[in-house]
């Protein structure tokens, strides 16, 4: 019998082919960069279903896998890994493709945001830039629902990687002490997977 439980397995073990875990000395600017680091958190030490957006999420990297052989064609690196010894943990990162002293983040998205990019996409990126040496970042939006791209251009910021290095600090810090840390609230706790178990 085909049932949710069974469609969720699938996604489930889909996620967990295609999500590289992480050693414990590891922290993914990605994570550092969430507006909740207890989501970070929690996403890292729980077991959870997966809800429908985080399965677009990774429906998302389709677009991502196409838009890299263009870019391989024209002479951009993709995929590019980017790693930041911290005390006792290293900072890691995966640069969607960079060329010469530029580079580019795809987001694919339902809503995107129409004056400026989402803050924590421009940490994202300036974080990357600082880590890379490089100074232009481009963070381009690419809607899954109307086809829609935008394209927004990140200037460097001195303060953007030390910030997210106290961010994963303070996460790393936490995974080690088996203790989350405190949640920010948001929109982003809408389709929270660990929505019904976070005591905020």
């Amino acid at each position: 019998m085909i049932d949710e439980v069974v469609v969720n397995r699938w996604i489930q073990r889909y996620l967990s082919i295609n999500y590289k875990s992480l050693k414990d000395d590891e922290i993914t600017v990605t994570e550092a960069v969430s507006p909740c680091l207890r989501r970070s958190y929690y996403a890292r030490t729980r077991v959870q279903q997966p809800t429908p957006v985080e399965f677009l999420k990774v429906a998302g990297q389709d677009i991502h896998l196409a838009l890299q052989d263009i870019l391989r064609g024209e002479g951009w690196d993709v995929e590019v890994s980017v790693a930041l010894p911290v005390n006792d943990f290293v900072l890691r990162g995966r640069i969607d493709a960079a060329k010469d002293d530029v580079i580019l983040e795809f987001k694919t998205t339902v809503n995107i945001p129409e004056d400026s990019p989402y803050s924590s996409h421009v940490l994202q990126a300036q974080a990357y830039l600082a880590m890379m040496h490089a100074s232009q970042a481009y963070i381009i939006y690419l809607s899954r629902t109307n086809g829609k791209v935008k394209v927004y251009r990140v200037h460097p910021n001195k303060q953007a990687l030390k910030q997210v290095v106290e961010r994963a600090k303070q996460l790393h810090q936490a995974l080690k002490n088996s203790k989350p840390p405190n949640p920010t609230r948001g929109p982003w706790c809408e389709h929270c997977p660990h929505k019904p178990t976070c005591k905020r």
